[in-house]
């Protein structure tokens, strides 16, 4: 792709800088549309609108984006916390077994130790 080098201002840098952090794109974004406008026949806020909703766009795409990602790794997570809670409801239920099958053996060594007593 050919490359222009161009000479400007402090100022008008300065302008192009702000101009360009105020609608989110790179200052070479700007300038090129800024020359691609210039050729097509003049500047007009219709222009700067649509640049600014084409922007806008692309941040919306972005953070949508995110959003399923996020998304994505928080129903794994959700998954990963589901299993874990059923493992351990099962690992009480299985103790709750073993204790009432303790206690009930308990009782029958106490009887048997009673009726010999």
């Amino acid at each position: 792709m050919p490359t222009v080098h161009l000479s400007i201002s402090d100022q008008m840098y300065s302008e192009l800088k702000n101009k360009s952090d105020e609608i989110g794109i790179q200052i070479t974004d700007l300038i090129k549309l800024y020359i691609k406008t210039g050729l097509q026949g003049g500047f007009s806020n219709k222009n700067e609108d649509n640049l600014i909703i084409a922007n806008l766009s692309n941040r919306l795409d972005k953070v949508e984006k995110d959003v399923r990602v996020k998304m994505t790794l928080l129903e794994g997570k959700y998954r990963q916390i589901e299993e874990t809670l059923d493992y351990l409801i099962q690992r009480i239920d299985s103790l709750e077994d073993l204790l009432t099958e303790y206690k009930t053996k308990k009782r029958v060594v106490q009887q048997s130790e009673e009726q010999e007593a």
